[in-house]
């Protein structure tokens, strides 16, 4: 399956596209993912490696595309659920227009994917406006109650 969400951040394009594609940064602004810690590689870069932990599961995910301050694409390599995520960074007049693209396979049936997916993307639209909150004031509070600053 496929979804895509868009949300735009009061933040320069460079700034945003660096803390994104820090992986490391995830659980800052993605409250289901506890940790993310490199494996391989050093710094976000094609071909750098990640195990991700999330509540309930983990997955190793690689940096497959990368084109600085521009797109960056991120793949699972081990682990469920399968995705690639397509993130697009356009400059705006008042700072970053953010892109999330992403193809999904969760595992279940059709009829339980196209339900699983709406509530994926969902979550996922929420965590985006945790990111915006946390770039444009420095300090958010997650959906779990965690509250976090950039640097933190």
């Amino acid at each position: 399956m496929k979804f895509a969400n868009e949300i735009d951040l009061s933040v320069a394009r460079d700034d945003v596209f660096a803390f994104v594609a820090d992986q490391r940064n995830i659980p800052l602004w993605n409250y289901y993912v506890v940790d993310v810690r490199q494996e391989r590689g050093d710094g976000p870069a094609v071909g750098a490696r990640y195990h991700q932990t999330r509540k309930t599961d983990s997955q190793i995910t690689e940096i497959t595309q990368m084109a600085p301050g521009e797109s960056l694409t991120v793949e699972t390599v081990d682990g469920a659920p399968v995705f690639r995520r397509h993130i697009a960074f356009r400059q705006t007049r008042r700072g970053t227009r953010l892109i999330d693209s992403w193809g999904l396979a969760t595992g279940y049936p059709a009829a339980l994917e196209l339900f699983a997916v709406r509530r994926i993307r969902r979550a996922v639209a929420a965590n985006l406006e945790k990111l915006k909150q946390l770039l444009e004031d420095g300090a958010v509070q997650l959906q779990d109650g965690r509250r976090v600053s950039v640097g933190s």
